[in-house]
């Protein structure tokens, strides 16, 4: 099986090769590519590897090789693509943002252990991987009609993605992956982090859709799990609302700090809409969803 690795690095911003075609697939084959997203190493060899350590992370990404672009072997304009998302693996360290309407916007690390992550001073969850940005090369995008930064939990192993081609060989792109993301990606990032995603391609039937469809084959986790809700003239309100109304629950449920629980309900909470268009009524309603199997260990995270 081929494997196109985010190494060797660009020389810098200014290499040539900045941009250029990664690669070539055949319909039907089954390939690895590696993914930029979080500090990983990076973490690592600066001593970065504490819980909720504040770090300013590596903004020019290393200068890493992307997952993309890829030709892929048969496609033409109007043809549909078929993108199996077979299993994925993410890096050892990853970073999230303590936001939202309590808090700053600190980035902060995300330590991965035997498929959990851990938040400070001692919370796991299980890791939830999914790929918040695939997409094929268009000639004038819509918000969504060629893929893109789409951000759908549903996009995670086990799942297909299929997308209407615009150019010749698809052009296929993906990254901003995350161990695990709630809903609405409430901060604007999950646990933003490197990945090796196993992924096959393939010719897709095709649907009476301008915009992605996504096939789910399995879940990842069952569906125990607490839900806030609330109710405002907007979207926004509702979800501030629900948001800190969880933030409560899990002051109370787990014995924990403001702080503590605002960081939790911030990088993994769902945020769900119930009524939303707002075209009737003049108002939304807003729940905000977190697993059950969040829970404390008794023993805060050590290197």
């Amino acid at each position: 099986m081929r494997r196109f690795t985010r190494t060797p690095h660009y020389s810098g911003p200014d290499d040539p090769e900045i941009g250029q075609v990664r690669g070539t697939l055949a319909l039907g084959e089954t390939v690895i590519i590696e993914t930029i997203g979080g500090a990983d190493n990076d973490f690592e060899a600066a001593g970065e590897t504490r819980a909720g350590m504040i770090t300013s992370g590596q903004s020019h990404r290393r200068y890493a090789r992307p997952g993309g672009p890829f030709l892929i072997e048969g496609i033409e304009p109007d043809d549909w693509v078929a993108i199996e998302v077979v299993d994925m693996e993410v890096g050892p360290y990853g970073f999230y943002r303590n936001g939202g309407p309590n808090w700053g916007n600190w980035r902060c690390v995300a330590p991965v252990r035997d498929g959990l992550i851990h938040f400070p001073p001692d919370f796991v969850v299980p890791v939830r991987p999914m790929i918040g940005v695939v997409q094929l090369a268009s000639w004038a995008p819509n918000a969504i009609d060629h893929g893109g930064n789409m951000d759908f939990n549903a996009i995670q192993p086990g799942s297909t993605v299929h997308i209407r081609a615009q150019k010749s060989g698809g052009l296929l792109s993906l990254g901003d992956v995350h161990a695990r993301m709630g809903d609405g990606e409430l901060t604007g990032a999950g646990v933003e982090i490197d990945s090796a995603i196993t992924l096959k391609v393939d010719r897709s039937p095709g649907f009476p859709n301008s915009s992605p469809v996504v096939e789910t084959t399995r879940v990842v986790e069952d569906a125990e799990e607490y839900l806030t809700s609330a109710r405002a003239e907007e979207w926004g309100d509702a979800l501030k609302a629900a948001w800190l109304e969880m933030v409560a629950l899990i002051c109370d449920r787990y014995d924990t700090t403001y702080e503590y629980a605002n960081m939790i309900v911030g990088t993994i909470g769902d945020a769900r809409p119930g009524f939303a268009t707002g075209y009737m009524g003049g108002y939304a309603t807003c729940q905000i969803a977190v697993t059950k199997k969040l829970r404390r260990t008794g023993e805060p995270y050590r290197p």
